[in-house]
Formats: structure tokens, C-alpha cells, sequence
């Protein structure tokens, strides 16, 4: 594993740069292929903070702690670490197949999948009359179906209402 470890406002120590390479050595046993970490050390008063960007196999992984003391807080930031990497890993495992391909699984175009035909469930002969929309309108409010077509009278066009599930109803004219 690649390791950076930048100090602000503080003195570059062989101590922490020691403890933190330790502690990211423990988070590579979790790649396969070696990984990059870039770790920032620093100081503001009595906060100190230790931030950690860890990219491996392609993903990125951060994780940011201020605490009191900057040993504990490369404690706390590694086991955040660890615990965006093992959710990430079962997430990987838990993968339902064809949700996102992953670099074992084959990738399936949209040729290659067999397209369904659509099926006519039923022909009905339909008459249409000419009328005005509200003789539409009130024509399917007494009628089983949830739509009319008909001829409007006022354009001469051939018009659809229809009912949504919601209750309101639509009108579907041709461009003129």
C-alpha cells in the first residue's frame, strides 16, 4: 500500500507516521490489489484531527475525526475505514445478479435480451359519434368503459376523454 501522511500545524513525528502506517497496514488485508492511502495530521488548538482518503479497486473510501488526542483519533478514523470497507464488500456480495454489472458477470446488451410481443386481449367494434365535449363528458359518466372517442363537433376532429385513475378526466385532440 501506498501511504502519504501530510502534518498541518504540527511537527512531523517518526511516532504517528509509524502508528498510522500500523494502522492502515491492518485495512490492506481487505484488497486484493494494492491501494492508496493519503492520510493529513493536523492541529488547531486543542482539536486534532486526523483525515484519511483511501482509494482501492476504484473506490474511494473517507473517513475525518477531531478528537483530543491524535493517537485516538487515528484509532477512530481507521475504524471508520474499516467499517465503510466491510459494508461495501457485503454490499458487493449481496449484489442481486443483473441489478449493476460487476467484473465477473458478463454484460448483457439490450439486443440480446428477446423483446415480448404485445398480445390483443380483446377486439370490440367501436362506433364513433359526433358530439360536443360535454355530451362526451356526461356519455362517460353513464358508460361502463373508462373512455369515449368521438368526433367533436366544434373542430371536426376525432377526440379522446378519458378517465385517470385519480378520477380526473383528459382530453386527447390532434394537432391542428
Amino acid at each position: 500500500m501506498q501511504i502519504d501522511i501530510t502534518f498541518k500545524n504540527i511537527e512531523p513525528s517518526e511516532a504517528l507516521k509509524a502508528y498510522a502506517q500500523k494502522k492502515l497496514a491492518k485495512i490492506a488485508k481487505f484488497f486484493d490489489r494494492p491501494a492508496e492511502a493519503h492520510v493529513i495530521l493536523s492541529v488547531q488548538k486543542i482539536r486534532h484531527k486526523a483525515e484519511v482518503t483511501l482509494n482501492a479497486d476504484g473506490v474511494i473510501f473517507n473517513a475525518i475525526v477531531t478528537s483530543e488526542d491524535l493517537y485516538a483519533a487515528i484509532d477512530v478514523v481507521m475504524d471508520k475505514l474499516e467499517t465503510q470497507i466491510k459494508k461495501h464488500k457485503e454490499k458487493l456480495q449481496t449484489r442481486k445478479p443483473g441489478t449493476k454489472a460487476s467484473a465477473e458477470e458478463p454484460v448483457q446488451t439490450a439486443e440480446a435480451k428477446p423483446k415480448k410481443k404485445a398480445k390483443i386481449i380483446r377486439e370490440k367494434g367501436y362506433f364513433i359519434k359526433p358530439m360536443s365535449i360535454d355530451e362526451a363528458i356526461l356519455q362517460l359518466e353513464v358508460a361502463e368503459d373508462n373512455f369515449i372517442l368521438f368526433q367533436n363537433t366544434a373542430s371536426k376532429q376525432i377526440n379522446l376523454i378519458y378517465k385517470r385513475k385519480d378520477g380526473a378526466l383528459c382530453i386527447i385532440e390532434p394537432p391542428e
